[in-house]
């Protein structure tokens, strides 16, 4: 069988190589979830820009609607032979377009704060991307640091067994001697 310092070199050999597949393998993955965060604040943004063009449609579809509200009241009016332009004919017509302005604004608020959900949405997922990069990056340096541990350990524990003079015929501090190991 494989002498004790065989043992503790192939052992430290791969610790060191398990300690550096799993550092690759958190980059990796962490690498991943940057894109994906990425990727979903892209996805949020053009959400946002269609959230403002919604809102701009529905106010242009409102006021469209209420140009034709005003027609419909000016026709009838004037079918009634009521002047448009004085007296309770033009209040209701500044009625209608004052009702029409704050309805508007309405729908604009509430398109500027969807787009504010969206813009907060995607700065979260920029955020995230960061943080998973960042976490990519700890996790080659802490991998590497890993592995030079684990070297560095197996390379102390090889010397204290050569310090002791294990060899052939001789016994470690356990009492084993070298080759007894199956």
């Amino acid at each position: 069988m494989c002498d004790p310092a065989t043992l503790l070199i192939a052992g430290t050999a791969v610790s060191t190589i398990g300690a550096g597949y799993s550092a690759l393998q958190a980059n990796a993955q962490n690498t991943y979830q940057a894109r994906v965060a990425d990727q979903n604040a892209r996805l949020s943004a053009e959400s946002a820009r269609q959230e403002a063009d919604n809102a701009r449609e529905a106010a242009l579809q409102h006021y469209r609607k209420v140009a034709q509200l005003k027609g419909q009241q000016r026709v009838a009016m004037a079918g009634g032979g009521l002047d448009v332009n004085f007296g309770n004919s033009a209040d209701l017509t500044a009625d209608t377009e004052m009702l029409a302005r704050e309805d508007a604004g309405r729908i604009y608020r509430q398109g500027a704060e969807n787009v504010r959900g969206f813009d907060i949405e995607g700065s979260n997922f920029r955020s995230q991307a960061k943080a998973s990069r960042q976490a990519a990056k700890g996790a080659l340096i802490g991998g590497a640091f890993e592995m030079a541990g684990t070297a560095l350990g197996g390379a102390s524990q090889y010397s204290k067994l050569k310090a002791e003079g294990f060899g052939a015929g001789r016994r470690n501090s356990f009492g084993i001697k070298a080759g007894e190991i199956y």
